[in-house]
């Protein structure tokens, strides 16, 4: 059994942040995410690309032209897990399905979803009083980068989530700091169900979409850097986790720090960004929030 429960946890890793781990941040290294806010520009960004966002990895396709809706998910074969025991030829072999089961659910999603998340996120921007333009180039002046996308992640049943997400990056090089801001939608969909898009459902998922982004471009609008976590208003409680919308399939217990609850969600800040996800969708494991 202990020799299962170390193959389950390997798993997460070959399998569940490769195709996740860069849309959520966890690319840099393992620190809490507290954004750095300069003194000359704290309020000023940048609508910009990033390749994290826009480059397709493993499990991960987009859904529009403009690849700004992100489609995740990690099911098909018999699982990383199954890959491990069979070697490295069985790794790539269930990599292989699973991409091929990703490749088959984005063919039937692909522009059914009309959301145009750059718009919604500078709308939403505007209305909070931070000053964005439509140039990237502008991020060398000192100009945070913002890339807008909806993440739509597939967990068990062909049951989808989806998130309003923004992933900021500022400076370059080994010195580039980078975070995502990602905040759950309410609705939740079968597979079937979006790939049969009614007017009625696509008015829903632009109006949750248009709240989420506002909700995140007032929570980066407030946020200010701090030392060892200590963010507005007290100290964030550290806690422990499990969530299906950030690793579907098999989850795994995280560690986070506690920001607020708001309604059914919970705002916590953790190693690739600040995550606000639906009381349905997480597990509190420890810490007590």
């Amino acid at each position: 059994m202990t020799y299962f429960k170390a193959v389950r946890r390997r798993t997460f890793w070959l399998g569940a942040l490769l195709a996740v781990a860069s849309l959520v941040g966890c690319g840099t290294p393992p620190t809490y995410k507290l954004r750095p806010v300069t003194g000359q520009s704290p309020g000023t960004f940048s609508l910009a690309h990033s390749k994290v966002v826009e480059d397709e990895r493993h499990g991960t396709r987009h859904l529009d032209a403009a690849k700004s809706i992100v489609y995740s998910q990690n099911f098909g074969g018999g699982g990383a897990a199954l890959g491990l025991l069979l070697g490295p030829l069985g790794v790539a072999a269930n990599i292989s399905m699973i991409d091929s089961n990703t490749e088959a659910d984005a063919v039937r999603l692909r522009g059914k979803l009309t959301l145009a998340p750059r718009e919604l996120f500078l709308a939403a921007a505007t209305q909070q009083g931070l000053e964005v333009v439509d140039d990237a180039a502008a991020g060398a002046a000192g100009r945070t980068l913002a890339t807008p996308y909806l993440f739509v992640s597939k967990t068990d049943n062909d049951r989808l989530l989806t998130a309003a997400a923004v992933r900021l990056e500022y400076g370059q090089g080994a010195d580039q700091w980078s975070g995502v801001y990602m905040y759950q939608l309410p609705s939740s969909y079968q597979l079937d169900d979006l790939a049969r898009l009614t007017p009625e459902m696509q008015a829903r998922l632009g109006t949750e979409a248009a709240q989420g982004f506002s909700a995140l471009a007032a929570f980066i609008a407030k946020e200010a850097p701090q030392q060892d976590g200590q963010a507005k208003g007290g100290t964030e409680k550290d806690f422990s986790y499990k969530s299906d919308l950030l690793t579907p399939r098999i989850e795994i217990e995280m560690n986070g720090r506690f920001i607020a609850r708001s309604g059914d969600l919970i705002w916590f800040r953790s190693f690739g960004g600040v995550y606000a996800v639906r009381t349905s969708n997480i597990k509190v494991m420890s810490g007590g929030v």
